[in-house]
């Protein structure tokens, strides 16, 4: 449950081309047509690749210097390219720390989506994203620091801005497949959810560098409070 208010390139649906692989394979690879919202769009699979590095570098470097202390130049450094290289996709810090919330988020969805167990009730869905979210934090390089970071630093979510792309996508999963009323309050309610589940977890792994447990139990517990308000009534 991960509230990151990402600004999602205008092509939010990323569409792939094939483009002959680089490395001289007879297989063919895909480049993106930037699923981030970036400078200049890459048309070759090296120029995809590098956007990945830079995003990548940048985790890493907001791991472990926290998102004010780090600069361009510091994510520049640890993904081994030019200052330019950075600057030829990414504005300033802020554009390439909003794609790596946006490639969080990505992944988080993927990582549920991927679960072929099926789940008979909307509390066994949420506690399934809820534990994907949490194993993230543990195992993804710099997840749950910019998770923080946008919260922390308020450069992340403009104040204007109120939509938060999880949130919208539970409101749907409960709204298609649990048959929740569609209501304003619902998605208010989601919101708070994904807000709460965010500021929560980041301080179980504060109190543990694996998550401590009673924390990241009342989290789930205090998630499943808020929404149950919302259930439908059970047919008679």
């Amino acid at each position: 449950m991960i509230r990151q208010n990402t600004h999602v390139s205008d092509k939010d649906s990323s569409t792939w081309a094939e483009r002959p692989n680089p490395s001289g394979h007879n297989g063919r690879v895909t480049v993106p047509d930037s699923p981030y919202r970036v400078r200049r769009t890459p048309t070759q699979y090296r120029a995809s690749r590098q956007i990945e590095r830079i995003l990548d570098a940048a985790a890493r470097v907001v791991a472990g210097k926290g998102y004010a202390a780090t600069t361009t130049a510091d994510i520049a450094k640890a993904a081994t390219v030019s200052i330019g290289s950075v600057y030829r996709y990414f504005p300033d810090k802020t554009a390439v720390m909003r794609a790596v919330v946006d490639r969080n988020t990505r992944r988080f969805r993927d990582r549920v989506l991927a679960d072929p167990t099926p789940v008979r009730t909307w509390r066994a869905a949420l506690d399934r994203a809820y534990a994907v979210y949490v194993d993230m934090c543990r195992t993804e390089e710099g997840f749950r620091a910019i998770s923080g970071a946008g919260l922390a630093a308020g450069e992340l979510e403009p104040a204007d801005d109120t939509r938060d792309p999880l949130s919208e996508a539970f409101a749907t999963l409960l709204i298609r497949h649990f048959a929740f009323p569609d209501t304003p309050a619902l998605r208010t309610t989601l919101l708070q959810c994904t807000t709460l589940a965010d500021v929560l977890t980041r301080l179980a792994f504060r109190l543990s560098h694996t998550g401590h447990q009673d924390t990241l139990d009342q989290t789930r517990t205090i998630i499943e409070n808020l929404v149950a308000t919302h259930e439908p009534p059970r047919p008679s």
